[in-house]
């Protein structure tokens, strides 16, 4: 679905408008093939040239066709489809500054549009500045949603569970998306920062420097948690490894223990002539003999830490 927004003056903010006008902010949203058709016919553009906005996958890049340059980058989501970051493209032409994004985005572009003082001109430069560090932002702010979320969850050593672990395991995936995609997104802002095709760096470098200042942040932050959630996982792993070698050293030592009462009653239950058989207390002598035994050897046990 394409929605259009108008800024008319600087101090007015984005209105809504029902048809695209020069110099307005086109956006996708949920796009498919008939809105890149459309696109493509406004900007006399091979649509097919648009395909890989609607890829899920599509990793942040950067493309020139027919003098229509068009940015690939991805941003934090929700969990979508195992992913947790998702597509979204940019596309900036003499005439209008286009957004397209498989998903709904409402959370991320409403945002840049709707507060003033984000896009406080009329200028697409600007406008592609705002959202730039308006992704930047948002990747820091999933991350430390993402790190708090470990904090709350970190237990006693003694407590923690496999739940536990499959948590730390869907946190790594998640921030090593984000580092991956933060990667890629810092590379390719570099480059169009400085295309000489744009005047983004030179018209405000200030701006410009914060946005790669966000998205180095970010990653930094990323890998640092992820190297803490490894960290924390393999303490969790070494925990499970410890009480597993002690529940199967207390195991084999029951099991010694009730086997020396099984030996002996084996032995006196065979049908042949044995010591003790005329004996009236031969009954009370061999269970004395057999917790005797293995008494001593649950002691033995016990003074190895086994039991």
């Amino acid at each position: 679905m394409l929605f259009f927004y108008h800024k008319a003056s600087p101090e007015e903010p984005f209105c809504s408008i029902s048809k695209p006008v020069p110099g307005c902010w086109i956006h996708a949203e949920e796009a498919d093939h008939e809105d890149l058709l459309e696109i493509g016919s406004l900007l006399g553009l091979n649509p097919t040239l648009l395909y890989d906005a609607l890829d899920r996958y599509e990793l942040p890049r950067l493309e020139i066709f027919e003098k229509h340059l068009i940015l690939f980058i991805r941003h934090p989501v929700e969990q979508e489809r195992s992913l947790y970051t998702a597509t979204l493209t940019v596309l900036i032409s003499s005439d209008y500054f286009i957004t397209i994004s498989p998903i709904k985005t409402s959370s991320l572009i409403e945002p840049v549009i709707y507060k003033q003082d984000l896009v406080p001109s009329t200028d697409t430069s600007d406008w592609m500045r705002a959202l730039l560090l308006w992704v930047a932002q948002e990747f820091n702010l999933f991350i430390r949603r993402t790190r708090h979320n470990i904090l709350s969850q970190e237990k006693e050593f003694g407590a923690v569970t496999s739940e536990d672990i499959y948590a730390l395991t869907q946190y790594e995936e998640t921030l090593n998306q984000y580092l991956a995609s933060l990667d890629a997104l810092s590379l390719t802002l570099e480059k169009f920062f400085q295309m000489p095709t744009t005047s983004f760096y030179t018209q405000n470098k200030e701006m410009v420097e914060d946005i790669l200042n966000h998205v180095k942040q970010a990653e930094s932050l990323c890998e640092i948690i992820i190297k803490n959630i490894r960290s924390l996982r393999d303490a969790y792993q070494i925990i499970f490894a410890n009480n597993l070698t002690k529940t199967i050293k207390l195991l084999t030592a029951l099991t010694i223990v009730f086997t020396i009462p099984n030996i002996v009653a084996s032995i006196f239950g065979m049908n042949v002539h044995l010591p003790l058989a005329e004996h009236s207390h031969s009954f009370s002598i061999l269970l004395a003999i057999m917790f005797l035994l293995s008494g001593l050897c649950g002691y033995w046990f016990y003074r190895k830490n086994w039991m």
